[in-house]
C-alpha cells in the first residue's frame, strides 16, 4: 500500500513543475502554446495564466522583445476570454463575459503588444494586436477608441504590404482583402464611413 502523505507531495511537487498533464518547459513559446491549450481548449484557465506569466517574465529577462510582445498579446486574449475568472473562481460556473476591469487589463496588456511591435517594425504583428484592441475596445463600448484601432491595424497592414507584396494576410473565407475585414468590423462596430 502506498503512503497517502508521500503521493499527496508528489503531487504537489509535480504541481509546481508543469500544468497536471503538461510536459514541462523552460521554452516560453512552448509554455504560451500550452497556455493557449489550457484555457481555450481545456477549461484550466489557473495553470494558463500560470504560464503565460513564466513566458512572460523569461523573455523579459532574457530581452527578448518580440517574445515578451507575444506573451502580452496572449495574456490580452486570456483576460479577455470569456468565463476564465469565473472557471477560476468555480470551475463548475458558466462562461459569462469577461468583466470590464478583466477587459481594461486585457487592453493595456494588447496595447503593450502593439507599442513592442511598432518599435520593432513588426508591422503584421500590429496589424493584428491593433485589431485585438479593436475588439476589447468595442467590448468595453468604446465605438471611437475601436474605430481609430481599426484604422491602425489597416494602416500596418497596408505598411506590411508594402515592404513584402508576395506576403498576403491570412483572411477569414469571404474576404477578399484586409481592407474588406477591417470594413466588416468597421460596420459591426457601427464606425463612421
Amino acid at each position: 500500500m502506498r503512503n497517502p502523505v508521500s503521493a499527496l507531495l508528489a503531487c504537489v511537487l509535480l504541481a509546481g513543475c508543469a500544468a497536471a498533464g503538461v510536459p514541462a518547459t523552460d521554452d516560453p513559446a512552448v509554455k504560451l502554446q500550452q497556455a493557449r491549450q489550457l484555457f481555450s481548449a481545456e477549461g484550466r484557465p489557473a495553470e494558463a495564466e500560470r504560464l503565460i506569466l513564466e513566458a512572460m517574465t523569461t523573455y523579459r529577462q532574457s530581452g527578448d522583445q518580440p517574445g515578451l510582445a507575444l506573451a502580452h498579446r496572449e495574456y490580452a486574449y486570456f483576460l479577455s476570454a470569456p468565463g476564465t475568472e469565473a472557471i477560476i473562481a468555480n470551475p463548475a460556473s458558466t462562461q459569462p463575459a469577461a468583466s470590464p476591469e478583466r477587459l481594461r487589463r486585457a487592453l493595456a496588456e494588447m496595447q503593450e503588444a502593439s507599442r513592442i511591435f511598432a518599435q520593432l517594425n513588426v508591422f503584421d504583428r500590429l496589424s493584428n494586436t491593433a485589431l485585438g484592441e479593436a475588439r476589447i475596445e468595442h467590448d468595453l463600448g468604446d465605438t471611437p477608441a475601436a474605430c481609430a484601432s481599426l484604422s491602425r491595424s489597416l494602416a500596418a497592414s497596408d505598411r506590411q504590404t508594402a515592404l513584402n507584396p508576395d506576403r498576403k494576410p491570412n483572411l477569414p473565407p469571404g474576404m477578399n482583402s484586409f481592407a474588406d475585414l477591417i470594413g466588416h468590423f468597421r460596420k459591426e462596430y457601427g464606425c463612421p464611413p
